[in-house]
């Protein structure tokens, strides 16, 4: 009877403390992961619907699946806010589980800024080009976003002190979900989405207007490879730098952008071998680090190895796709200069990022 009593007591007491959130269980991390993977998903194939010309508006097909899965991840977060409630009414709601309360606010911000993209289509039209993705109400759609699917990811910073055998499952998915974003985000400066390395650069003086105009492409094009290395790499960095993750997970992140944005212009420029070169070098990477771990290299000796050995890897195989499949126009400087300076670049970024990496490399 006494312990039915005190047991009755602390659950009144946790119930009545504000301040103290549960943690999330693996599988509501797991639903919260997934259903944000659906939403970036449907936000890749609205992409190609623009990319395709297909009759568009507010109410299309894909537009239904995105905000469909805006509101099963919204109801997925107020159910688990709910199993959690701290006060009665729709103050329970409130009560997200630890990690999950940005979260919450990024789904007010990602419905804001839906109600806020049909009321900018229905006055200013539907956008074109790279004005889709700069438009104000579609902004405000990518920071809800990033807010939106960050649950599963702090959720596991938070319980990784108390848990130190987290399920990784939920927290890949989220982080690939984050990257995507971004990724659809800088689709203007994406190499799966650029046909640059296809265009010859011309030899004509310094300063003409010839110049200007046939290098432009070319910057365009090296710009497109330093980002989207940035976009693929540092998400991975961050993983290996707080989690053990097992084989296969970097050949899953590759892979995944590739079929993403491939999805986008219809696996037009190179097809489907984009995909099948991204698997190949992510495969090398992953049995690369795999023999690094094994040898008892730290996370940081990874991290860096990552930031170098997948642009030299991922760019290598897509110049040899491009060469097969379509013929490359680019010089072998240009064509070797770009794969090597992504990997500079994320490779001194991962270094910045580090700044205990930092401090031991130049004592």
């Amino acid at each position: 009877m006494t312990t039915r009593q005190t047991t009755s007591a602390d659950r009144s007491t946790r119930r009545a403390s504000p301040g103290d959130r549960a943690a999330s269980t693996q599988w509501e991390d797991i639903g919260a992961a997934l259903l944000g993977l659906w939403i970036v998903v449907t936000v890749f194939l609205d992409g190609r619907a623009h990319w395709l010309g297909l009759p568009d508006s507010f109410f299309t097909p894909w537009h239904g699946a995105l905000y469909g899965g805006l509101t099963a991840l919204g109801g997925w977060l107020v159910v688990m806010g709910w199993r959690r409630r701290t006060a009665p009414g729709l103050a329970a709601v409130f009560a997200p589980p630890q990690g999950y309360g940005w979260a919450l606010i990024g789904a007010a911000v990602f419905a804001a800024g839906g109600a806020a993209d049909m009321i900018w289509h229905e006055i200013f039209g539907i956008e074109a080009g790279i004005d889709a993705l700069l438009s104000p109400s579609h902004l405000l759609l990518f920071a809800g976003a990033s807010l939106l699917l960050s649950g599963p990811v702090l959720a596991a910073r938070a319980k990784k002190n108390n848990q130190p055998k987290t399920p990784l499952l939920p927290v890949v998915v989220a982080v690939l979900a984050l990257s995507a974003v971004a990724a659809f985000a800088l689709s203007f400066l994406s190499v799966f989405l650029t046909d640059s390395p296809l265009q010859a650069v011309g030899d004509f003086p310094e300063g003409t207007p010839e110049h200007v105009a046939t290098e432009s492409r070319a910057v365009a094009g090296l710009g497109s490879f330093v980002v989207t290395s940035l976009v693929i790499v540092l998400p991975l960095v961050y993983l290996l730098r707080t989690w053990r993750l097992p084989f296969g997970v970097v050949t899953v992140f590759v892979v995944a952008h590739a079929a993403l944005a491939s999805t986008v212009v219809d696996f037009g420029f190179t097809g489907a071998w984009s995909i099948v070169a991204a698997a190949a070098a992510g495969l090398i990477a992953d049995t690369t680090l795999d023999i690094m771990r094994r040898s008892g290299a730290s996370s940081r000796a990874l991290a860096l190895a990552t930031a170098a050995v997948i642009p030299i890897l991922l760019w290598s195989a897509l110049m040899l796709t491009l060469e097969l499949t379509r013929g490359l126009l680019w010089s072998a400087e240009l064509t070797g200069g770009v794969v090597v300076v992504s990997a500079m670049v994320s490779v001194v970024i991962t270094l910045l990022g580090d700044h205990r990496g930092l401090v031991a490399t130049t004592r």
